[in-house]
């Protein structure tokens, strides 16, 4: 009989072991919805940014905003590019808006603007007026990319997504 009390013992501390992993597996998976959200998808994560653009022909530049959405912060992102494309040539120049090292957050209202070399538009003998600088003239078809490099709680990998993208001459002068 002792043997069996023992065997029949040990059954429910194993039965007992089950339920608390269980209960604790349970209780992850709850902390992870409400981490994440209902409905998301973490493959896929990407930040919700709204972005407009305002061309100035006189001054040869654009200037690229964040008009709502996600605050856009150093924990989830590595790195805030522009990518300017030429229309004309293909041809694509990459700007910093912002990396892990300076310029977080990015909020409601942050701007970047970008200009071409043709114009100086503040008359000072530089060129270079803008916050970055493409090696082309901006021109209409030119288009404007905000391009978000990181990774939100709870996803897996890092990604690259396009938050926005302007197109000179269309609607933004």
């Amino acid at each position: 009989m002792r043997g069996t009390s023992r065997s029949g013992t040990r059954g429910v501390v194993t039965v007992e072991r089950v339920a608390v992993w269980l209960l604790a597996a349970l209780a992850i998976a709850g902390l992870a919805a409400l981490v994440a959200g209902p409905g998301a998808d973490l493959r896929t994560a990407t930040p919700s940014v709204d972005v407009q653009g305002t061309y100035d022909a006189e001054a040869g530049s654009i200037t690229v905003s964040h008009t709502g959405g996600d605050r856009l912060t150093a924990t989830s992102t590595t790195e805030l590019a522009v990518v300017v494309t030429d229309a004309d040539r293909n041809a694509t120049t990459t700007l910093l808006w912002a990396d892990e090292a300076s310029e977080f957050p990015v909020t409601t209202g942050d701007s970047v603007t970008v200009d071409d070399p043709r114009v100086d538009s503040d008359g000072d003998g530089d060129y270079l007026d803008g916050d970055g600088s493409v090696g082309f003239y901006l021109e209409s078809g030119d288009t404007v990319a905000v391009v978000w490099t990181g990774r939100l709680v709870g996803a897996p990998n890092e990604r690259t997504a396009t938050l926005g993208t302007v197109t000179v001459g269309d609607g933004t002068a």
